[in-house]
């Protein structure tokens, strides 16, 4: 079978932090089954995960959106909130919380490509280890958020932008 018809076994990994900051600035709601959809393109999905900061008392809103992503076949990968002295929230070890997953997951031959979804450079060096491993790296971002490092280190091919797809995935 041609390489490039032969369906994949992809696994879709958000930092929904990166996302949700995006979308907010944007003022829009977005579809998050017609995401999947695309970012799946016809392959075989394998995983579908969801990682995000989640606060000790979670409130109603926040619970029904938990509930909504995993009804879509998301698998929620929590990281508690940190309040700083100063009353900021934020989360903690996110993005070393994907790392190791996409990772470990390379290593035991669960997929074939890795869809990330996030533009930060602090992704570059996963990049540099699945192309070690030998698997496809898509990445997902917006435009406006997206680093110049991690476009150059996945190749501008795997690089695409929600940016272009937000009129079909716009609620």
């Amino acid at each position: 079978m041609n390489q490039s018809l032969e369906r994949k076994r992809v696994i879709i990994f958000i930092d929904h932090a990166n996302l949700f900051h995006n979308i907010e600035n944007l003022n829009i709601r977005i579809n998050y089954l017609k995401l999947k959809d695309i970012f799946t393109n016809n392959h075989h999905l394998v995983g579908l995960f969801m990682y995000m900061g989640i606060p000790n008392k979670i409130l109603p809103k926040k619970l029904n959106f938990l509930n909504y992503l995993k009804a879509q076949g998301f698998v929620i990968q929590p990281k508690p909130v940190i309040i700083s002295p100063t009353g900021i929230k934020k989360q903690k070890g996110v993005d070393v919380f994907i790392y190791k997953d996409i990772v470990e997951l390379a290593e035991d031959d669960t997929y074939d490509k890795a869809i990330l979804v996030s533009g930060d450079s602090d992704f570059l060096d996963v990049v540099k280890k699945l192309k070690e491993l030998k698997k496809e790296i898509e990445i997902w971002s917006f435009k406006k958020s997206i680093s110049r490092l991690l476009i150059d280190e996945a190749g501008k091919e795997n690089v695409h932008y929600i940016d272009n797809i937000l009129d079909k995935i716009k609620c």
